[in-house]
């Protein structure tokens, strides 16, 4: 199809419900796109039937992480790396007290190209900016909890539907002037009212932003909504400095920042490198540790790995930029790490139910029971992956870590094929990624895996366009995707995969009426416990219907020089580099 990235990512929310056929059209034609563009769209997505926007491998979610285009030529953004406050004075009240930790050079694949929270559409952007902005609350490291950020403390109210946050006082913008209730309420209001957003959903629950007074922000909803606190806490509700925005326009922001944060940009010569600075007002004392960050963007994995191991660089953190089959070695060199962080990455296989042989949940079901995850994590992804026992990713908020899942148990797939409607077993297509080695190579070993249980697998290499096309359509039996979560809370997964309206539920086309009305219900419980209960029935459901095989979970992989300590890759994607610091 070759749709751009922005109008895939509008689609992507068309199908998830959190756009409607008018939405979809205003935004795009407000994002530039003809009517003709604009009209092919909503045929791939069946006009205003269910279907994705997702693409590739997997359907992930819009953060995720789709790639992004490097620019041809290079541009140089200078920003000012030694700030002034409001009215030219030095800079007062900082609370950076950390000690001068020197610079840190950290290699990746894929350079940035819009580091706007508001319009931006990719993980290259996401990673990076978090360090610049602050939000009003933010997730935890553990990545299942929200924490306070710029508001201090928040109340709610007894019905659900109005947020007190309390505002930190004496938070300064990087170049010195002070933020206020004025800046938070510009940024929402900005993240909540951009057409050009693609993530309008995370706010349209939203009626008023106030601000009574200097140090508080009151947020009304139009109904109780659990998931609001991790909705405010994603990175599009980036506080942002309203005068500067003002001053330089806000299609600028897209290469110049001012931010609350630790870090703030100082040079970006696209498609090159990126240079951050310490922020000297950085409201949490002690911190950031190292005084300059520079990330070089080195197109060529060899390269990379060369560097590092050279020296030139100090780490290598870009998503996928460590090739699995590398990851032994770089481990075995002396003064490199790697590091495995807690990821959201769920891979699994989706089943299409509506005809024979996949409409029998004991077939369905068989398929989970021969498939080795084990060895496939063995021996395609060399140990660096975790088993899958749901749809929801490992370590995600109200994931059951006790869920039996499916073992491998070639007896009982054989027994559950005997006892389903094709007892002599039967051929299915699957289809993958032409040029795609992993996907080739994993549907090889579930071919070999499944003949076990006389599962003839014929595997088809498709183009990207087809693959997509077929997707949408629903013209498949069986194919590789994923899952990388926006926020914390599991409301937009799971409307994803339980919900029909959505994605026909990854266009499987099962449906089960008490999970749905569960799904349902999660989303206007407040109560915690009594939503974990929800979301831990659901799982079972889904397990037991099985219209995924689930596979695996793959990590964040970074690796780093020993003398660079602190770094942290956060569940949800960002890297931290607040605490990193150079070990002499």
């Amino acid at each position: 199809m070759g749709f751009d990235a922005q109008l895939q990512l509008l689609q992507h929310h068309f199908m998830a419900g959190h756009l409607n056929r008018r939405d979809f059209i205003k935004r795009a034609s407000v994002m530039g796109f003809s009517m003709a563009t604009i009209s092919a769209a909503l045929a791939a997505c069946g006009g205003g039937s269910s279907s994705t926007a997702t693409t590739g491998s997997s359907a992930t979610s819009g953060s995720s992480g789709g790639a992004s285009t490097t620019p041809t030529t290079s541009i140089t953004v200078n920003q000012n790396a030694s700030p002034v406050a409001s009215g030219g004075a030095t800079p007062t009240g900082s609370t950076s007290s950390g000690p001068s930790g020197g610079s840190v050079i950290l290699a990746r694949g894929t350079d940035s190209d819009n580091l706007d929270p508001v319009t931006n559409d990719g993980n290259v952007n996401i990673w990076l900016f978090m360090n610049i902005y602050d939000q009003l609350i933010t997730v935890a490291n553990d990545g299942l909890s929200l924490t306070p950020d710029i508001a201090e403390k928040w109340d709610t109210s007894p019905d659900g539907k109005t947020f007190t946050f309390h505002i930190r006082s004496g938070v300064k913008f990087f170049d010195g002037s002070d933020m206020t209730v004025d800046d938070i309420k510009w940024s929402l209001e900005r993240a909540q009212k951009t057409e050009s957003s693609p993530w309008l959903f995370t706010l349209e629950q939203v009626d008023t932003i106030d601000s009574p007074d200097d140090s508080t922000v009151v947020i009304t909803l139009k109904q109780a909504w659990a998931p609001f606190l991790a909705d405010i806490s994603m990175f599009n509700s980036s506080i942002i400095s309203k005068a500067f925005g003002t001053k330089i326009g806000e299609d600028k922001l897209v290469d110049q920042t001012m931010g609350t944060g630790p870090f703030q940009l100082k040079e970006w010569k696209k498609a090159q490198s990126m240079t951050l600075v310490k922020n000297p007002n950085y409201w949490k004392p002690g911190l950031p540790k190292v005084d300059q960050i520079t990330i070089p963007v080195v197109t060529d994995s060899n390269s990379r790995i060369l560097q590092l191991k050279g020296g030139q660089v100090d780490g290598i953190i870009g998503q996928n930029d460590i090739p699995l089959s590398a990851v032994t070695d770089l481990g075995n060199t002396p003064n490199l790490k790697v590091y495995k962080f807690t990821s959201t990455y769920n891979n699994f296989i989706v089943l299409n139910t509506r005809n024979a042989p996949l409409n029998d949940v004991k077939v369905r079901q068989a398929l989970n029971y021969a498939t080795d995850k084990k060895e496939i994590i063995k021996s395609l992804l060399f140990g660096n992956a975790e088993v899958s026992n749901s749809f929801m990713p490992n370590g995600a908020l109200f994931w059951n870590p006790d869920q039996k899942g499916y073992p491998v148990d070639v007896d009982q797939a054989k027994k559950l094929i005997s006892e389903s409607q094709s007892p002599n077993g039967f051929k299915l297509e699957f289809q993958v990624l032409s040029g795609n080695q992993l996907q080739l190579q994993t549907a090889t070993a579930l071919k070999d895996m499944w003949q076990a249980i006389n599962v003839e697998l014929d595997i088809l290499q498709l183009e990207q366009g087809v693959m997509t096309d077929n997707y949408r359509n629903n013209k498949f039996q069986a194919r590789l995707t994923g899952w990388t979560n926006d926020i914390i809370d599991p409301d937009e997964l799971v409307s994803y995969a339980i919900l029909p309206e959505s994605t026909q539920n990854y266009h499987t086309g099962w449906t089960n009426q008490k999970a749905i009305d569960l799904a349902n219900e999660g989303r206007t419980t407040l109560d915690e416990s009594k939503r974990k209960d929800i979301y831990y029935q659901i799982q079972q459901i889904h397990m037991d219907d099985a219209p995924f095989v689930y596979l695996y979970v793959l990590p964040y992989i970074d690796a780093l020089n020993t003398k660079v300590q602190g770094f942290f890759h956060h569940p949800m994607g960002q890297w931290v580099f607040a605490n990193m610091s150079v070990k002499s």
